[in-house]
């Protein structure tokens, strides 16, 4: 199947990639950056070590492949692993986790309903999120071994709206309010969202089909900077934002990130 052929719609993507390649080479890379340098710290992760960032990605895909291999319905039916006691098994480990997990999602129909933190609560979301969540640690893993890291512009695009979709419904306890409508504009791809709070703090956001209007911040980078700028891996200040820059900088405290 070529990249994206099919994918599109089955996993409710934006744009055209295969998911499953990005979650292996972002796996895979992350596993590169990080053999030979467990011991160097995550400065994008205060408080990590590489090691324990190459657990954390390890118990994600274990535990998200075990829930979609049980179709569990409740996240208490799922076990949380176990950290191995020899840190020189964690890179070969993450490896094989990923592998087992592509399997898992690869027999899985998108639409088999599973347990999900968010409102979706079936595979395409786990599918769709774990190519995002393995993007943004792939990163972290890059900064934490002075490596430039080039995140696929699609899939970044991707990351963006899944990110307006299933994470800005939540808001951070004691968030200052917003303060004004913002607009995110990828550069490299073309695509753009505005995004304002309505009067109960509740996130409201739609596509863009132009240029912005009526904004009180614009922030325009490459998608891939608008994904780590939702994650808190860039700060606005470090981006071009024209306007308020403070309506970016709330924004991106608003929304949890855990």
């Amino acid at each position: 199947m070529a990249a994206g052929t099919g994918h599109q719609a089955a996993y409710g993507l934006i744009t055209g990639f295969d998911p499953f390649e990005r979650i292996e080479a972002y796996t895979a890379a992350l596993a590169d950056s990080a053999d030979g340098h467990l011991a160097e710290p995550v400065p994008s992760c205060p408080g990590w070590r590489v090691a324990d960032l190459v657990w954390h990605l390890t118990e994600v895909h274990a535990w998200w492949g075990a829930l979609v291999a049980a179709r569990a319905q409740d996240h208490t039916e799922v076990a949380d692993p176990v950290r191995p006691d020899d840190d020189a098994t964690l890179v070969p480990g993450l490896v094989a986790g990923a592998g087992r997990l592509l399997t898992t999602l690869r027999a899985a129909e998108p639409t088999e309903p599973v347990w999900t933190w968010a409102a979706q609560k079936d595979v395409a979301f786990v599918v769709r999120h774990q190519v995002h969540e393995a993007a943004v640690h792939r990163w972290d893993a890059g900064q934490a071994v002075g490596a430039k890291v080039a995140l696929d512009p699609a899939a970044a695009t991707d990351g963006v709206e899944e990110f307006l979709e299933t994470v800005t419904p939540y808001r951070t306890s004691g968030a200052e309010p917003l303060g004004g409508r913002l607009a995110l504009v990828a550069s490299d791809t073309g695509f753009g969202w505005s995004i304002e709070e309505d009067e109960e703090g509740t996130a409201r956001w739609r596509r863009l089909t132009g240029e912005p209007e009526h904004a009180s911040a614009v922030l325009r980078a490459s998608a891939a900077d608008l994904l780590l700028y939702l994650y808190r891996r860039r700060a606005a200040s470090e981006l071009d934002v024209s306007g308020e820059v403070g309506v970016a900088e709330r924004f991106a405290l608003r929304n949890p990130t855990d």
